[in-house]
């Protein structure tokens, strides 16, 4: 994924960086914190053409307007916005009720909280516009996580650029090799159910058929009432001189 978001962002790097993060801030389940890190490493790969500082800028920018965003759309529309489907797949009533009651206990506070926690930032700004948080608090918590989250990881990307490299082309080699991997045992699990169907195929084959015999006479007991009595057996014959004696 890391590969894919610095093209994406390669062409156009603050115009992309400022269209995914608002992107984010919308809903689309994408970590920001890769996005930074991918920025960070676009400005140590091209040094002529993009700038740290203003990336950081650019950046901080478009992170504070996606976030602004489910707070006004909160503030203003309040819970009647979930009626759209497309909503209430990225904040759920549970989700909802679960930030209501961390308001309650820890405050205004789970604004900074919630920055550091990818995929829950959607719903606390939205809850805080919900429960008419004040613009400008709002502005000052959401900020001061911007403030901690931006520099430090676009310079983390930036002095870890050939880390990354090293790291990404590891992911490539260990991706080649588990899809290599599925296709010879995919193969071989292929050559032996075909070896496997071959031998049962040889053995039903092989195997004697069976027969079966009808009786020329049907087969009578004794105790068998409808039985008929048994023939008397045949006198013996006498040889013709005895008998005229």
């Amino acid at each position: 994924m890391f590969d894919q978001i610095v093209a994406a962002l390669q062409n156009n790097p603050y115009l992309g960086a400022v269209i995914v993060f608002l992107l984010c801030g919308m809903g689309m389940p994408l970590p920001e914190e890769l996005v930074l890190l991918a920025a960070g490493y676009l400005c140590a790969k091209f040094p002529d053409t993009v700038s740290l500082p203003v990336m950081m800028g650019w950046s901080a920018a478009a992170i504070l307007g996606g976030d602004l965003l489910p707070y006004v759309l909160g503030r203003v529309f309040g819970v009647r916005l979930l009626r759209l489907r497309w909503l209430r797949l990225v904040i759920t009533k549970q989700r909802l009720a679960t930030f209501d009651r961390w308001f309650r206990r820890r405050g205004d506070y789970v604004i900074l909280i919630a920055r550091f926690l990818a995929g829950l930032r959607m719903v606390a700004f939205f809850t805080a516009g919900t429960m008419k948080m004040p613009w400008r608090r709002f502005l000052l918590l959401d900020g001061l996580g911007i403030a901690l989250i931006v520099p430090s990881l676009t310079l983390l990307g930036f002095h870890s650029a050939a880390f990354i490299e090293h790291v990404v082309e590891t992911a490539r080699r260990v991706e080649r090799g588990i899809l290599w991997g599925a296709l010879g045992g995919a193969v071989v699990l292929g050559l032996w159910y075909w070896l496997w169907r071959r031998r049962r195929t040889r053995l039903m084959q092989a195997r004697p058929g069976e027969s079966f015999v009808e009786p020329q006479r049907p087969i009578q007991t004794a105790d068998d009432p409808l039985a008929a009595p048994p023939e008397p057996p045949a006198a013996p014959e006498t040889p013709a001189d005895e008998s005229r004696a």
